[in-house]
């Protein structure tokens, strides 16, 4: 649902001064909303106040909730899948491999893994992983969320209590928030176009005391703004199609220190592991 839907819908029941914020907000839609309230209060003609009450009509908090919607809104339209093919297929056809430019740009954005920031970030996300009292969960979006089933795969391998948080029409996702508790760590992947449903989610669990550590895109999602741990990589290739390859190479090395940190539990995990798998496909005959 759109801020110019929620506009259209509420525009009958305005009063005189609403109605000219809204007139001016959808004039220039969105670029008109994303000055300050003194700017949009100017441009329409009325006060401060007004501007105020008016997005708290449109079911918004706060000023910064409103224009946190329009800005994700307008990067929901500039990184959708089709507007990222379009711009791919308005570039010049370029006389080098194809493949090659695509390792090449790849392999660069791997190397910024190497950064000092990051590596500093992953040491901290593996220490928090570490930690054997901690019940670690794991979410992802509607694109993001088969890095969290890869990452929550290779985890089950290292350690116990590891758990996935699938979207569930029922929203029992949302009823495992009341479990939380302040030694859990909630992994989360959110890449442009950053979901509502996922910030809305680690907001509600950040408050109840969860570690957070995420892994996001170098523009940060809204989550970074709480997270105990932002990992950023780069999701940009030179195919129209944007990549979890970098995202999948950051949490490897994650894992990479977690192998390390825990070091003969890991390896008795592992041969428990194996033991029951072939335990448990092999039926006892009377």
């Amino acid at each position: 649902m759109t801020v110019r839907y929620l506009i259209d819908r509420h525009l009958a029941d305005f009063s005189a001064s609403d109605t000219r914020v809204a007139r001016s907000i959808l004039e220039k839609y969105p670029v008109s909303a994303l000055g300050g309230i003194e700017d949009i209060a100017r441009q329409s003609g009325v006060s401060a106040p007004t501007v105020t009450r008016f997005v708290k009509r449109l079911g918004f908090k706060r000023f910064a909730d409103f224009q946190r919607a329009i800005r994700l809104e307008v990067q929901d339209n500039e990184v959708s899948p089709l507007a990222l093919f379009r711009k791919h297929q308005s570039k010049p056809a370029r006389g080098s491999n194809p493949d090659r430019l695509l390792i090449e740009h790849m392999s660069e954005s791997l190397k910024k893994l190497l950064d000092p920031p990051t590596q500093r970030a992953l040491d901290k996300a593996a220490g928090l992983l570490g930690d054997a009292k901690s019940r670690i969960y794991l979410l992802g979006g509607r694109w993001s969320s088969a890095a969290a089933q890869y990452a929550a795969f290779q985890l089950t391998s290292l350690r116990g209590e590891i758990h996935v948080l699938a979207p569930q029409p029922s929203g029992l996702v949302e009823d495992r928030i009341a479990d939380f508790v302040k030694r859990d760590v909630l992994v989360a992947y959110d890449f442009r176009r950053y979901q509502p449903e996922t910030i809305a989610f680690c907001q509600t669990a950040k408050q109840r005391g969860v570690k957070l550590v995420l892994f996001t895109d170098l523009d940060l999602s809204p989550i970074a703004d709480i997270a105990d741990v932002v990992v950023p990589v780069t999701v940009e290739c030179t195919s129209p199609l944007e990549t979890l390859a970098v995202a999948i190479a950051a949490t490897d090395s994650m894992l990479a220190r977690l192998v390390r940190r825990l070091g003969a539990q890991a390896q008795r995990r592992m041969a428990l592991l194996e033991t029951l798998r072939h335990d448990a496909s092999i039926p006892k005959l009377a």
